[in-house]
């Protein structure tokens, strides 16, 4: 049959030289080719290994051999973010051992993106410095704020060095002897005691 049709257009001046197998029918193509992967297609056998629509000569992705279109490619293949779900088709970030659209990395508490101070974790969320600080470091007796660095450890707490003060005269009495009352240090003048007993 394909001889007599190969005859019947050469007659009429159309070339019918086969251009090889179809990759996907195992027939001989003639007339339009589409020619990718290594291997040759009719124009309509060339499709989506997913969604089986013909992918012409739009874009399309490889993947262990077989043709995708660009839709179900990011759909199955690309990695997700661990914010929205949604295909990550540009940068990303990797955090946490998850990706994240680089918009969708922030503070799991104030929303801010990260600046060069970096991210906290805690329980596999990110969160600022200061949002980490505030809601899981330890607080300082004197003023209840967050201790981010050095801290003093005395009367079952911990202070901030320029906290640790007498409870009644305000002055510093790190380093010196102090008497404890009612959980804060109180210096031996206040106490009514001369330094030197």
């Amino acid at each position: 049959m394909l001889g007599s049709l190969q005859a019947n257009m050469s007659r009429q001046g159309v070339n019918t030289v086969q251009k090889g197998c179809c990759n996907a029918c195992e027939k001989p193509i003639v007339g339009q080719v589409i020619t990718a992967l290594g291997k040759t297609w009719h124009p309509e056998h060339f499709t989506c290994n997913h969604c089986n629509q013909e992918l012409g000569t739009r874009n399309f992705f490889e993947r262990d051999g077989f043709p995708y279109c660009e839709p179900d490619y990011h759909n199955l293949f690309s990695p997700r973010c661990a914010y929205c779900n949604g295909a990550i088709l540009d940068k990303c970030v990797t955090a946490l051992d998850k990706t994240w659209h680089t918009e969708h990395f922030f503070c799991a508490q104030c929303g801010q993106q990260f600046g060069e101070d970096g991210f906290h974790e805690r329980d596999g969320k990110p969160y600022c410095r200061n949002d980490y600080f505030e809601m899981f470091a330890p607080k300082c007796n004197g003023c209840n704020r967050a201790i981010m660095e050095n801290y003093i450890s005395a009367l079952n707490s911990q202070w901030h060095p320029d906290c640790f003060v007498c409870r009644d005269c305000k002055k510093a009495v790190r380093g010196k002897s102090f008497y404890a009352m009612e959980g804060k240090p109180v210096c031996p003048t206040c106490v009514g005691v001369d330094e030197e007993e």
